[in-house]
Parts: C-alpha cells; structure tokens; sequence
C-alpha cells in the first residue's frame, strides 16, 4: 500500500512537465475481461495444500483526460478469485466462492499507445457457500489494481489491444493476475 502514494506522486509531476500545446480534452470508456489466476499467501481453506486458484474477471473504466498525459476516474467490475468443491463423508457435495467488486479511483498515465495506471480503494468481498443450503457473506478490503496497456487503433475513437492487470488485497495476501484483451472507446472530445 505504500507503493500507491509514490506512484500518484510521479504521475503528477510528470504531468505538470508538459506544455500548454496539447488542448485537447476527453471522456474514454474501457472494458477488458480475461480469466485469472490468484496467489494466496495462506490457505484457500483449512486443511487445503493448493496455494493458487483459477477464475475470471471483468472490469469497466471511465476515465477524463484533462489535456495532460494524467488521466483520472472511476474503475469497478467483478471477478471470481476462487471456487472450491467439497464432498463430505456421506458424498454430498458443497462448494465455496470468493468474488471481488472493485469501487475504486483510477489513475492513469497516457501516451500514444501506453497506458500504465493505477486503481485504490475497496473491493466489496462476497464469499458464497453452498451445502445444503447457500449462505453468503460480504465486507469491504482496501485493495490496488495496476493495470499497463497497449493500445492499436481500430479508428478514430476505437482502441483495442493486449492488458496485464495485476490486483493485491492486503488484509487476505491475495494476489491476481488478469492477462486480457481490452477495448477503449473515445466517448467525448473538446
């Protein structure tokens, strides 16, 4: 977490290094989804020797470009950290989920076809069980997202290209890798 302050700290005078040239003004929305794979530093689940998992994720961003490289705006989504199956003793069968929601700021440095960014703030956590019944529980953790992308351009307001995005909850050690394909829209240009 201490790695977030210092980061906005060098995008911010990057971006007041630039010249009063560049006017132009713009809103962009961005989506990119992939499957995913977690690092836990501890179990998944008591008795458990698997340290990693495999899931999914998508998130959407809106992002304002404020005639700097600097961008900022809002990032949320949704991904399924990890899902476990269980069979007790009599052979019925429970499983467990861990999914995130991120509701976080977004900050992001921009050039022609780079972007390399920055998302703080909470994750709403659900935890959902199935085993005879369902049961579901949620509470909110501090979590960052970095996120780098490489932009090719299908038109004047369409980008698509490659993502790695990279998310760590500091209260649980969770760690997930997001390698994924992205689509940028240019939604308003003054």
């Amino acid at each position: 977490m201490r790695l977030a302050p210092i980061l906005l700290i060098i995008f911010c005078k990057i971006s007041i290094a630039q010249t009063n040239l560049d006017t132009v003004y713009q809103f962009e929305l961005a989506a990119t989804a992939s499957s995913l794979i977690s690092f836990f530093e501890e179990e998944r689940y008591p008795g458990s020797d698997n340290y990693q998992s495999l899931g999914f994720g998508f998130f959407v961003r809106a992002m304002w470009h404020p005639a700097r490289l600097l961008s900022v705006g809002l990032m949320t989504g949704y991904c399924q950290i990890a899902k476990d199956e269980f069979k007790d003793s009599v052979g019925t069968t429970a499983s467990a989920r861990l999914s995130a929601i991120p509701l976080q700021l977004a900050v992001s440095m921009q050039g022609e076809n780079f972007e390399l960014g920055l998302g703080m703030g909470p994750y709403l956590m659900i935890t959902n069980i199935d085993y005879y019944s369902s049961a579901q529980a949620s509470r909110y953790e501090l979590g960052i997202t970095s996120f780098a992308v490489y932009a090719f351009s299908l038109n004047d307001n369409i980008k698509i290209g490659p993502e790695l995005r990279v998310l760590y909850l500091s209260y649980r050690k969770i760690v997930s890798i997001f390698p994924s394909l992205f689509i940028r829209f240019e939604i308003l240009r003054y």
